[in-house]
């Protein structure tokens, strides 16, 4: 059992590091990776974007994750080093190359943002958009998506399908535009996760749906399970659910290879 996507106090977590890789070890987990956020946008920093870790002290973070490293990896447990970054065309390169200066395993590339709209903040946001609003934002997430696997910068791509969370379904039938994302996906040669999180928030689905999860498996997209975590209470949450769900779309290995992960 292993998870990468899940977070601490460094960003939007409940609980000290150390505590996250404590109770993953304790848990059974053979590997697990912790991904604070790091959001750079190109329309500047607020209060929206206070989920993230302060970007200041990423050499920090680098440092406590290694620490974290020294003291809990053991020949059943391996400590995992990796970031969440939120992709914005924009500033995509600028920020993976910074960010691939440290010795991370791994980069999750997420989409968070469509244009300066926060996708996954509040209901009253989604509330608030003017008629056609709910389409074009998901037009512009699944066209992110596609991007965000095309430009080859992360090892996998998060919790798919995100723009659901609240309940706020689009009007047309994306199912085009998400084939076109699973493609980009499937030739960049990288994973996606089916992140057990969802089932905790009002749309009570994992990311992605179960027919997403279908079309991956029917295009040989490699697929992990992870829990995205942000206290130590929900480090394998959903974890059985997960494996059915994987299991009734065709998957018999539920994580690729970590070397397939890493970025060069």
């Amino acid at each position: 059992m292993n998870s990468y996507h899940n977070h601490c106090n460094w960003s939007d977590g409940s609980n000290d590091m150390r505590d996250m890789y404590r109770a993953a070890k304790e848990a059974g987990f053979r590997e697990f990776g912790l991904s604070d956020h790091y959001v750079k946008t190109p329309f500047g920093d607020n209060e929206i974007t206070s989920y993230s870790m302060d970007k200041s002290r990423l050499a920090e973070y680098v440092e406590a994750c290694l620490a974290c490293k020294k003291e809990f990896d053991s020949d059943d447990f391996t400590v995992r080093l990796g970031v969440e970054v939120d992709f914005f065309p924009e500033n995509a390169e600028a920020v993976a190359k910074e960010l691939l200066q440290y010795p991370f395993d791994y980069l999750i590339g997420s989409i968070h943002f469509s244009n300066e709209f926060p996708i996954d903040h509040t209901a009253a946001c989604w509330e608030a958009l003017p008629p056609g609003g709910v389409d074009e934002i998901w037009h512009d997430y699944w066209k992110k998506i596609r991007l965000a696997a095309e430009s080859g910068l992360y090892s996998f791509i998060g919790h798919l399908d995100l723009p659901k969370k609240f309940c706020f379904y689009p009007n047309y039938d994306y199912t085009d535009e998400a084939i076109a994302a699973l493609k980009a996906i499937k030739a960049a040669g990288i994973a996606m996760e089916i992140n057990t999180a969802g089932w905790a928030k009002p749309c009570k689905s994992a990311y992605p749906s179960r027919n997403i999860v279908k079309m991956a498996h029917e295009m040989g997209i490699p697929m992990l399970i992870s829990s995205d975590a942000h206290d130590t209470r929900h480090v394998a949450r959903f974890f059985p659910e997960a494996e059915e769900c994987l299991r009734e779309a065709g998957y018999s290995v539920f994580t690729c290879a970590f070397e397939k992960m890493r970025r060069k």
